[in-house]
């Protein structure tokens, strides 16, 4: 997959902005309902009614703090459109690290372009497509979510 075109990441940035803009008014509203829910919490009578609000207000929390982690990487991705990120928006860092490494070692064979498993330091224009903010191409997206869970 080649480097994303001026006009590509001019559409990617479109769509980050205004996810973006959406996911900030959805964690606005649901902090405000989260505090809302606090300030009720006082007027519960029933022990039952409170243990159901306290979880609805706990499971409110958990939504915020996921739309803010997207809203992190939004931002990252925004930065990276614009030159201003750790890497090239569109690149796979673990696979241009991998690509650095086999030229170093001079192991890389010429292979032909887009040979099947020839390495590639895009992630797939589908994949952008679908979540615009991705960091890694699956294979190494996996990688992480997988040191993720076992640490």
């Amino acid at each position: 997959m080649p480097k994303p075109t001026k006009a590509e990441l001019a559409k990617y940035k479109a769509l980050l902005e205004m996810q973006l803009s959406t996911l900030k008014g959805d964690v606005g509203s649901m902090r405000d309902e989260a505090l809302r829910a606090s300030e009720q919490d006082a007027s519960v009578d029933h022990l039952a009614d409170q243990g159901t609000d306290n979880y609805d207000q706990g499971f409110m929390l958990g939504l915020i703090e996921n739309e803010e982690e997207t809203i992190k990487l939004i931002v990252e991705a925004l930065d990276r459109i614009a030159d201003r990120g750790e890497w090239p928006f569109g690149a796979c860092p673990m696979c241009a690290d991998e690509l650095e490494a086999q030229k170093k070692v001079k192991v890389v064979k010429k292979a032909k372009a887009g040979a099947k498993g020839a390495p590639e330091a895009w992630i797939p224009k589908a994949r952008l497509e679908y979540l615009p903010w991705a960091r890694y191409c699956v294979r190494h997206q996996e990688v992480e979510e997988r040191n993720r869970e076992s640490a």
